[in-house]
């Protein structure tokens, strides 16, 4: 199921080590992402990997901090 973005609070709830796949409604939510992700490591919220699929507008994000 698509969702409209990924938020903050979704990414502050994930636990160390967990990954999650986030499906979004178009590619340049995807991006949007990974851009949430770089802003909260730099407001020293936590550390997120995050790689983009923009064929399947899904990104898969795992804390990592």
């Amino acid at each position: 199921m698509a969702q409209e973005k990924v938020t903050r609070q979704e990414l502050r709830d994930m636990h160390i080590g967990q990954t999650r796949i986030f499906t979004l409604t178009e590619p340049k939510k995807v991006t949007s992402a990974k851009v949430t992700a770089k802003q909260l490591k730099d407001e020293k919220e936590g550390e997120w990997l995050v790689k983009p699929d923009y064929d399947a507008c899904a990104v898969s994000v795992t804390r990592i901090k």
